[in-house]
């Protein structure tokens, strides 16, 4: 009888403590809670992070342009009239390839695109096409399409002193000859990946 008494009583010492049904219901309602509203967040900060590489790959391939195709090179008044709807995007996937770290360039030959990672991944083109300022062709414009409101309007505000005017969704934030408006681009902007800035560049 001793014996079997022990033998219970070791039993019951070696019995293992489990999580109820309850409890593990409530930890992975947690964890689902976290997943929800903390990846949007998560998502916000790589898209902060990416501003300022995309900025200077903007910087450096509009320098590009104006060296090897502005007035200095070509000796016209208007030397961005040679860029036309076939051959813009292959001009700037050429000039993107190698030199951007931020940027990246998708397709082959005259077909390829350049895109940035700062929102949406359908529709995140950054397009070339000549501009007039005074004259047609005598500036050319980046056109950065699908950005995240994380980004907006921290591009601009990156791209203030490099470009000629700056639009954000329509609206002019930088007019020609005139100062950046930090508080009208923050207001233009818009939420999820819904915005557009258009560089114009001399």
């Amino acid at each position: 009888m001793k014996m079997l008494s022990r033998v219970g009583r070791a039993l019951k010492a070696t019995r293992q403590e489990g999580f109820t049904l309850v409890e593990l219901l409530l930890v992975m309602g947690i964890i689902s809670a976290l997943v929800v509203f903390g990846t949007p967040f998560v998502r916000s900060l790589l898209i902060e992070g990416r501003v300022d590489p995309t900025a200077k790959d903007i910087i450096n391939i509009s320098n590009t342009i104006r060296t090897t195709m502005g007035v200095g090179a070509s000796g016209s008044a208007t030397p961005y009239s040679v860029i036309t709807s076939s051959n813009a995007a292959s001009t700037l996937a050429s000039i993107a390839q190698g030199r951007a770290s931020a940027l990246s360039v998708t397709g082959t030959g005259a077909s390829r695109t350049t895109l940035h990672q700062l929102g949406a991944t359908s529709g995140n083109t950054v397009v070339l096409a000549p501009h007039t300022l005074t004259a047609a062709g005598d500036s050319f414009s980046l056109t950065v399409s699908a950005v995240n409101r994380a980004a907006c309007p921290n591009l601009a505000t990156q791209l203030a002193r490099a470009a000629e005017t700056i639009t954000i969704n329509g609206t002019v934030v930088k007019p020609a000859g005139g100062t950046y408006n930090g508080a009208t681009a923050q207001s233009v902007c818009t939420d999820n990946d819904t915005n557009a800035f258009v560089f114009v560049f001399r």
